[in-house]
């Protein structure tokens, strides 16, 4: 077993890394086999830590020992497993992956308007039901707007709140209905 021992300073764990896999291939270009199969990078300051922002692929969160990896795994509490699967040379694996997905909420901005996590505005149509018994139709609509005043001035010129109070129009008619059968 051949173990070579390279202390390696960086501003950060990231650029660490990236001089690390450099001198790897500098000085033994690929004769070992691939970095990620026989080059691991200890944590001495422990900059790897699980939160909910944390990148399985950024290049700080790679090449961990088991130590750091054990570590990571009790912090991220069942989020996170060791990475088995096999990487090309250009296109290494991850020390860990995701287990569960994340669920990214989109944010209410209005009653009717709401805004995803990549920023932008959809707005949900509410069609009125064609007989009594039936779901209303709804459907949302990409906005071009990114501010909220822009997406309400949007909805007015493209008509999309037609049918916004279409309730209490249901009510004046049966209303004006019963007046004109009364009236006859």
């Amino acid at each position: 077993m051949f173990i070579a021992r390279k202390a390696i300073y960086g501003n950060n764990r990231r650029k660490a890394v990236q001089k690390a896999v450099q001198w790897f291939w500098k000085d033994f270009k690929g004769v070992l086999g691939p970095a990620h199969k026989v080059m691991t990078i200890n944590d001495p300051f422990e900059e790897v830590a699980y939160d909910e922002g944390f990148a399985c692929n950024d290049l700080a969160n790679k090449y961990l020992d088991g130590d750091t990896i054990e570590r990571l795994l009790a912090q991220a509490d069942g989020d996170l497993a060791c990475d088995d699967s096999t990487g090309s040379e250009n296109h290494p694996p991850n020390s860990v992956k995701r287990i569960k997905r994340r669920r990214k909420e989109n944010t209410l901005l209005a009653p009717r308007l709401f805004k995803t996590p990549g920023g932008t505005i959809y707005y949900k149509m509410t069609e009125p039901a064609i007989r009594k018994g039936c779901r209303a139709k709804t459907k949302t609509v990409r906005l071009s707007s990114k501010s909220l005043e822009k997406a309400l001035k949007e909805v007015d010129r493209r008509g999309l709140n037609k049918f916004e109070n279409f309730g209490a129009m249901n009510k004046l008619k049966r209303e004006n209905t019963c007046l004109a059968k009364q009236v006859a």
